[in-house]
């Protein structure tokens, strides 16, 4: 008996050995190695495992801004951080004259590196940056008639706050005048069309031209010309959405009192700003769209009209009659190349 037990003695403690020894095969350097897939091997069940969600950033809050009047626009930016890159440039002019507008700009400023200015009191378009600094300008030419747009066909450029809609290769449209006759003759529109988005069309843009003798005049159905050069220079320039303003010039400004509107308006330089009468003047009664001013034509045809024919004086009497022959409206932009589009301005 005392045999046994000592044998089973040594059996057990070779047997511990051997377990011993299959322990330590299972380790690396330290490390216990497991087989996920051992039946042996119990996963903890996948609902008490903890999932660590990452907080998704919060859209920063869009920035607006709002002047009461003047001062407070003025205050404003006098008192920025980078107040000194807005001295001599226009954002100080227009927040000066026009606070709804820069509070509008400055809002959208915070997306946007640059904006344009369409100006008929000089007839220029111009390209400015944040900051309100000239980065280009062009001489233009825009509607035959005087003041902001109403309606389809009324040869007027629009006037107020807009955006800049689209840009477009227009080097292969077509134009279609008021009453539907469209031109087989391309090149009309330029190479290139930036649509301005308004209220009242969306058939008005700026534009190439292919009469190039138009800019300075008031010769279009609506839209803005300059020259080709300029419009594919321009065209690399500009972002989709940012702000248009376009301004009345005086003559623009009397049409509109007239007929009882009051845009605002603000001098891209001295020369343009208003005189102290004209600012005490005050638009009329609205009158109802049926009604007729009987010198409303005459103070609304602009030179280049049939009406009145205004050219530099190097122009000669012919020159000028081939002008108003020549002279094409503008067109729409939706459609694509080589294909007659709808009616533009």
């Amino acid at each position: 008996m005392h045999f046994l037990r000592k044998n089973n003695v040594y059996f057990l403690s070779l047997l511990f050995v051997m377990m011993l020894a299959l322990a330590c095969s299972h380790k690396k350097d330290g490390a216990t190695q497991i087989d996920a897939e051992s039946p042996d091997i119990q996963l903890p069940d996948v609902d008490t495992l903890i999932v660590v969600e990452k907080d998704e950033p919060e859209p920063e809050p869009e920035i607006t801004y709002e002047f009461k009047d003047s001062d407070e626009a003025m205050e404003f930016l006098a008192n920025r951080d980078d107040a000194s890159l807005f001295k001599g440039g226009i954002i100080p002019v227009m927040a000066k004259h026009t606070p709804l507008y820069a509070a509008k700009l400055m809002t959208q400023l915070e997306k946007y590196s640059s904006f344009i200015i369409v100006d008929k009191a000089s007839m220029r378009v111009i390209l400015y940056d944040k900051y309100g600094q000239v980065i280009k300008a062009y001489d233009m030419a825009c509607a035959k008639n005087y003041g902001t747009k109403h309606k389809k066909a009324d040869a007027r450029t629009p006037e107020g706050f807009f955006s800049l809609e689209g840009r477009y290769n227009s080097t292969d449209w077509l134009f279609t005048d008021d009453d539907g006759k469209t031109s087989d003759k391309k090149g009309q529109f330029g190479p290139r069309f930036l649509r301005i988005k308004t209220p009242v069309t969306m058939q008005i843009g700026i534009h190439g031209t292919g009469s190039p003798w138009s800019i300075g005049h008031r010769t279009s159905h609506g839209c803005i010309r300059i020259t080709n050069e300029n419009i594919m220079e321009l065209y690399d320039l500009v972002e989709i959405g940012m702000p248009v303003i376009i301004l009345p010039g005086k003559r623009d400004r009397a049409v509109n009192r007239k007929e009882g509107y009051d845009i605002p308006y603000f001098p891209t330089a001295p020369k343009y700003a208003m005189s102290e009468e004209e600012k005490k003047l005050k638009p009329e009664e609205q009158k109802p769209e049926n009604s007729e001013v009987k010198d409303e034509k005459k103070d609304s045809v602009a030179p280049g009209s049939s009406r009145s024919v205004e050219t530099a004086d190097s122009v000669s009497h012919h020159a000028r009659k081939a002008e108003a022959v020549k002279s094409v409206g503008e067109m729409s932009t939706n459609a694509t190349d080589s294909v007659s589009r709808p009616y533009l301005e």
